[in-house]
């Protein structure tokens, strides 16, 4: 148990380490060429970088609320409230990082510096013109 704990606090720690130049944009993830392992080409490479504060913030969250749920035991009113908040993360996931990626929308969640861009749909309508 509290080595689970202490693994979910690392990941905390590191998501925070790794967010920070991505809000400000000094990272590697903010360059318009995509890293050689990322198969799915440039317009969602720069959606994944700009989707990256709040997805990551997104899983965090449902990592939390699977490893507390698994803390608190089936049956127990801190049971339901865990998988409330993984519930949360999930939705996040998809109701925000989805919509960042696609259509960079809504700019408020989106890094300060990357708010002017054009999603990935937008930028695939534009090639096919």
């Amino acid at each position: 148990m509290a080595l689970t704990v202490v693994f979910f606090a690392v990941l905390v720690a590191g998501y925070a380490y790794a967010v920070a130049p991505v809000w400000r944009g000094h990272s590697e993830l903010d360059g318009s060429a995509p890293a050689a392992w990322w198969p799915f080409g440039t317009p969602l490479w720069r959606g994944a970088a700009r989707a990256f504060p709040v997805q990551g913030g997104c899983v965090l969250l449902l990592l939390g609320g699977g490893i507390a749920a698994d803390l608190a035991g089936e049956g127990s009113a801190g049971y339901d409230v865990a998988m409330g908040i993984g519930l949360i993360g999930l939705l996040g996931v998809i109701g925000l990082a989805l919509p960042i990626t696609f259509y960079n929308r809504p700019r408020f969640l989106v890094p300060p510096h990357q708010r002017d861009e054009p999603g990935a749909v937008a930028e695939w309508r534009a090639a096919r013109r």
